[in-house]
């Protein structure tokens, strides 16, 4: 490293490819040729973070390193901007030959995560979840940015817990919303459906990526998912012994929901029915969720990959679909990038990988709050909604190639 304060255009690297030199930008002070850098960025990291490190000896350190804790600052690989937040906390440490910095950053959302969130009301009624989720971020300075559709969800009627921080806040809104949210690079954030777009190109064992793990589970999966109703009759009545299967058909909630990987078919798991739920709708949609999420987060491939950047040079992006070929691993197919590690040390410049198939991150369908204050008033008139007949489940979404 020849200096570690270097010129803006050093460090955009302009020139036919795109640089993976990593730098801090605080102010208008561009620090930049660490020798030990990790970023980590994904669809279920918040906040996204970055540490930052070198052991050469730098004597312009002494008069010319600015970083301070609580610094405002971005870190940008190259040209691209992948954090904006805060400096967290600087180490330093010096000897006779040697001068060690260590940085550590992490994205505009730690706010979120770790500080109360604010309200003139804490009772909010006839709004939707993208109108919620910016109340919760505005003291914070962060603004929220929709892809398509997502967050447009009314929700007639909302309540926060005093204790609650406003990342446990924006979690329940998006819950209901059916949403994912996570970081974007310019600090504010991104609510999203699970990502479609594709990448320019993807892993190859034996090509880009060095090195795979496939993990293929039957932990936590069954043959098939009913929902049932918990009513008195057959919480505290005996079953017929002649007759128990019969009974228990008649508190189902439309068909089951089956995973057809599941060789064992006495694996079953029985779910509630909630009260308020018109016509076991959603009762429906949660036992195909199910068996979906569970397959999804049963299946997994972890990349170490030698690049940062895809074939047309575009950082890996966290929500984007990336083909994966892998014949000695028996798998040849799509998958979602779920999370990212960029990291340079004295082994190189690598980018560790975690994908998913799309299902492991569909979010849980869940009722809103007041179906389910219908629903309690229902109990307590004793009107509870009419046993639901002939509801077929729709068939799951076909597994992924690759023999999943």
């Amino acid at each position: 490293m020849s200096g570690l304060l270097s010129s803006i255009t050093d460090v955009l690297g302009y020139g036919s490819q795109p640089s993976d030199d990593v730098s801090i930008i605080i102010g208008n002070t561009v620090i930049s040729g660490w020798t030990d850098v990790t970023i980590r960025v994904g669809i279920e990291i918040m906040p996204w973070t970055a540490e930052l490190s070198t052991t050469e000896w730098q004597p312009e350190l002494d008069e010319n390193e600015t970083i301070q804790e609580g610094d405002a600052c971005q870190i940008k690989i190259g040209n691209d901007l992948v954090i904006t937040g805060y400096v967290i906390t600087v180490d330093r440490e010096v000897g006779p030959e040697e001068h060690i910095v260590r940085v550590s950053v992490a994205s505009k959302s730690v706010d979120l995560v770790e500080g109360a969130a604010e309200f003139a009301t804490y009772q909010m009624t006839n709004t939707n979840a993208l109108a919620l989720v910016k109340k919760v971020c505005e003291p914070a300075g962060i603004s929220v940015y929709p892809v398509g559709l997502a967050g447009i969800t009314d929700i007639q009627q909302f309540s926060v817990i005093l204790t609650e921080t406003a990342y446990e806040v924006i979690e329940r809104i998006c819950r209901f919303a059916a949403c994912l949210f996570y970081d974007r690079p310019d600090g504010n954030i991104t609510l999203s459906d699970v990502g479609s777009s594709v990448a320019v190109s993807g892993f190859v064992l034996g090509g880009n990526a060095e090195r795979m793990r496939r993990r293929a589970s039957m932990a936590g999966r069954y043959a098939d998912v009913t929902a049932i109703k918990q009513t008195p009759i057959i919480l505290f009545s005996s079953p017929d012994e002649d007759d128990f299967i019969s009974q228990l058909e008649a508190e189902t909630v439309g068909q089951p929901a089956t995973d057809p990987g599941v060789t064992r078919p006495w694996r079953h798991l029985l779910i509630p029915y909630e009260q308020g739920d018109a016509g076991g709708q959603n009762a429906r949609k949660r036992v195909l969720w199910e068996v979906a999420r569970r397959y999804g987060r049963s299946q997994v491939i972890e990349v170490t990959c030698d690049s940062w950047r895809d074939a047309s040079g575009k950082l890996w992006q966290p929500n984007t679909i990336a083909q994966v070929t892998a014949p000695r691993l028996k798998f040849n197919g799509p998958l979602l990038i779920a999370e990212l590690v960029f990291h340079r040390d004295e082994d190189g410049t690598h980018a560790d990988v975690v994908l998913m198939p799309p299902e492991a991150f569909q979010p849980e369908p869940i009722l809103l709050p007041m179906q389910s204050n219908l629903g309690v008033q229902a109990i307590t008139s004793n009107d509870a909604p009419a046993p639901v007949s002939g509801i077929t489940a729709t068939p799951l979404p076909p597994l992924m190639p690759g023999g999943l």
